[in-house]
């Protein structure tokens, strides 16, 4: 609104033409018009709202995530993942959202893992050929034939995989075992027959 200024009605002791003059004076100003109440609330709310906006988004630097103890991080994956959530300026509680879906599919995969581990040994060990009451024997036999055919290699990979456990793996080494362990064994065949050992492992080797 225009400057305060008097009026011809309260002027005193000054001239006509000055009240005039400064009147034009002030109307040539600009004319700026005070907010309603409800103009004055709805800009106030977008002021807010902008700066809700700006505070969310992706933090400079991300905080370090919290994960399951059992949940091992790979920092090259972790960065890769700060990253993209960077990209896609995820705030810090939405970017911690997404490593605690991970870790409880993490989970899910492990306790999935532990239960087929335990299902596989459950089955061996009611196995007809090689379960019931010789089971630790024939278990035995078949830690004999991996130790002696297999590499540190071999073994470690039926440990880290869980194959160890499977029945078929304990059935074929059971039976590798026991093959070596006999002076002669009775193979199938056209050529059906008793052969030595060697002549079973070794078949190129000459008697």
């Amino acid at each position: 609104m225009p400057e305060e200024s008097d009026t011809l009605l309260t002027q005193t002791n000054t001239d006509a033409d000055e009240v005039v003059d400064q009147q034009a004076e002030n109307s040539n100003q600009e004319v700026v018009e005070e907010p309603s109440t409800e103009e004055s609330i709805a800009a106030s709310e977008d002021q807010e709202s902008n700066e809700d906006t700006q505070e969310a988004g992706a933090p400079e630097e991300y905080q370090n995530f919290d994960t399951p103890e059992s949940f091992a991080v790979n920092e090259e994956v972790l960065g890769d993942y700060q990253l993209w959530a960077k990209e896609n300026n995820l705030t810090q509680d939405q970017a911690q959202a997404g490593i605690d879906m991970v870790s409880k599919m993490r989970e899910a995969e492990m306790t999935q893992w532990v239960e087929q581990q335990k299902a596989w040994v459950e089955q061996a060990k009611s196995d007809k050929e090689y379960g019931g009451e010789n089971f630790d024997k024939n278990i035995s036999t078949a830690v004999k034939a991996r130790d002696s055919f297999g590499t540190s290699e071999f073994s470690e990979m039926l440990d880290y995989s869980g194959l160890g456990n499977h029945p078929e793996m304990i059935r074929f080494l059971n039976r590798v075992g026991k093959a070596i362990s006999e002076d002669k064994v009775i193979v199938s065949g056209a050529n059906a027959g008793q052969k030595t050992r060697e002549n079973v492992l070794y078949p190129s080797m000459k008697q």
